[in-house]
């Protein structure tokens, strides 16, 4: 028998935003590289999710769905301009676990200078602890392209770390 799917209320949908809220400026973050655009496409990201909140089939999938609009929104205002970063604005978003402030920015740095697809793919992995399965759900490709990116991101990452 077809069971209806769970529609998120007002009140739920926003509890589930808050508790994505980092995860999603991170995410739109390494692809935009700017917070003000990584602001807006966030917003635009809630907006259209609420707007089609009905679409979610699991509510446990919430933050995969909501990540997925957001690469969307990160994706189409990367077409209308392109990013550039400043550093400082992103030195106290690092994650600090193991790392002196130096190391932290020497890797952030060399994060920040792969490409799109790498770069996105190692944020969220290593950043925000997305798995494999749930990174191919957020960018929409296989999880064998995942794993590909992951690897040529951490072989390029050593490149990078080696040189300096």
């Amino acid at each position: 028998m077809f069971k209806p799917q769970e529609v998120l209320d007002k009140e739920a949908f926003c509890t589930q935003v808050i508790a994505c809220q980092e995860t999603m400026f991170r995410t739109a973050k390494a692809i935009l590289r700017q917070d003000q655009d990584a602001e807006d496409a966030v917003q635009e990201a809630i907006c259209t999710a609420f707007a089609s909140r009905d679409s979610l089939r699991d509510v446990q999938r919430f933050k995969p769905w909501i990540l997925r609009i957001l690469t969307n929104k990160c994706y189409d205002l990367c077409r209308k301009r392109r990013p550039t970063v400043d550093l400082d604005e992103v030195s106290d978003r690092l994650s600090s676990e193991g790392l002196d402030h130096d190391q932290r920015m020497t890797l952030w740095q060399a994060v920040l200078s792969l490409s799109d697809d790498l770069r996105v793919t190692v944020t969220l992995f290593y950043y925000e602890g997305l798995s494999v399965r749930e990174i191919g759900q957020v960018l929409g490709i296989s999880e064998a392209a995942v794993k590909t990116r992951l690897s040529r991101g951490r072989a390029r990452l050593r490149l990078l770390l080696e040189e300096k």
